[in-house]
C-alpha cells in the first residue's frame, strides 16, 4: 500500500516538511513520478521495525559465554542499513522537535561557527539579546563588534540588551585566575592583567555606543552587568538562538585558548521553540534583578568604577 506525505510525518512522528527533505536526501526509500512521491509501507516499517532488537543485543550481552557483537557509529557491527537509518532518523527527529537547527563548531577554532552568528546579526530587526562573561568579540577589538557599530551607524530597527559579568567582581577574578594564573588572585596583579584591561577598553566600546544611540532614532543598546557566573554564551535574535555552554575545561594537550569558552560546539535553535523560550525567560529574570542573591549593576556603576567616562 502507497501512503501520502502526511501518513509518513504521522507514523515517524516528523513535519511534512521534513519528510519532504529526507524524500530528497534519499533517507526516506521511495520512488519518484513527477512531482509524485511512491511511499510504501514496507518502506517505512523498515525504518520503524529493523532487524537487530536491541534488547536481543542487551540479552546476548548478559549470557556468560557469548561475546556480543561490537558497535560502530551508527549501530551494532552487521545491523542493516534500516536500522542504521533507524537511529540516524531518530536523533534527527528529536533534535527538530526540540528546535535545534544545526551543531556548530567550536567559535574559537571554526570561522564558520563566527560567520552564522555575523549573519545572523547583520539579518537581525526588532530585540538582540547577549549574555556571556565579556563579550570581546561584540565589544572589543573582534568581529562582530563592526556588526553592533553598523547597525547604529544605520539607525537599524534593533535594540540590542547584553548582561556581561560584573569586571570588578569575584566571578571575573576567577576567570582570570583559571586562564592566566593564580598571581591574578591579587588584586593589583589582577588589575594590571589582560583580561581586566580587555574589560576596561570593551566599557570604553560600550560607552561609545551608548551615545551614538541616544542620537539615533531606531537604534538603542542597554548593558547590565552582574556578579554572577552564566552558564552559557547567549545570541538571540527575532530567527535564530546561538548557545554554548561555559566551563572551567580544556584538553591537556592545547597550547592555547581559552579555558572558559569557544572550545565546544555550538548549538543553533530556532527563536521559537521551546528551549529558547526557557533561555529567553532565564535572560529576562537575571536582566530584571528580581533575585536578591544575583546583583546587577547598570553601566554608569561600572563605568565609575573602572574609571571610564560615559
Amino acid at each position: 500500500m502507497n501512503l501520502r506525505v502526511r501518513d509518513v510525518a504521522a507514523q515517524l512522528n516528523i513535519s511534512e516538511k521534513t519528510v519532504y527533505k529526507w524524500l530528497g536526501s534519499g533517507l526516506i526509500p521511495a520512488a519518484r513520478i513527477g512531482k509524485t512521491w511512491i511511499i510504501t509501507e514496507e518502506s517505512i516499517q523498515s525504518i520503524l521495525a529493523p532487524r537487530h532488537s536491541y534488547s536481543a543485543i542487551s540479552s546476548q550481552a548478559m549470557t556468560p559465554g557469548v561475546t556480543p557483537e561490537p558497535e560502530t557509529a551508527l549501530g551494532p557491527a552487521g545491523s542493516s542499513d534500516a536500522n542504521a537509518l533507524n537511529r540516524f532518523t531518530g536523533i534527527i527527529s528529536g533534535a527538530i522537535n526540540q528546535g535545534v537547527e544545526g551543531i556548530l563548531g567550536p567559535r574559537g577554532s571554526d570561522p564558520a561557527t563566527a560567520e552564522a552568528i555575523a549573519a545572523s546579526l547583520d539579518y537581525a530587526r526588532g530585540e538582540v539579546l547577549l549574555q556571556g562573561i565579556g563579550l570581546r568579540e561584540f565589544f572589543g577589538d573582534l568581529g562582530h563588534a563592526r556588526v553592533l557599530r553598523q547597525m547604529a551607524s544605520e539607525d537599524r530597527a534593533v535594540q540590542v540588551r547584553a548582561i556581561l559579568v560584573n569586571p570588578v567582581s569575584e566571578f571575573a577574578r576567577a576567570r582570570a585566575v583559571a586562564e592566566d594564573g593564580a598571581q591574578f588572585a591579587d588584586e593589583g596583579r589582577f588589575k594590571g592583567g589582560p583580561l581586566y584591561n580587555d574589560s576596561w577598553r570593551s566599557l570604553n566600546v560600550i560607552a561609545a555606543m551608548k551615545k551614538e544611540a541616544e542620537s539615533r532614532r531606531h537604534f538603542g543598546i542597554d548593558v547590565r552587568f552582574v556578579d554572577h557566573w552564566p552558564s552559557v554564551y547567549l545570541v538571540m535574535t527575532a530567527e535564530s538562538c546561538f548557545l554554548e555552554t561555559y566551563h572551567f575545561g580544556k584538553p591537556a594537550s592545547a597550547l592555547d585558548g581559552s579555558s572558559i569558552d569557544g572550545l565546544v560546539p555550538m548549538l543553533r535553535l530556532t527563536s521559537g521553540s521551546s528551549y529558547a523560550e526557557i533561555l529567553r525567560q532565564h535572560f529576562n529574570y537575571i536582566w530584571s534583578g528580581k533575585n536578591p542573591y544575583i546583583k546587577t549593576h547598570s553601566l554608569a556603576d561600572i563605568a565609575e568604577a573602572m574609571q571610564v567616562t560615559i
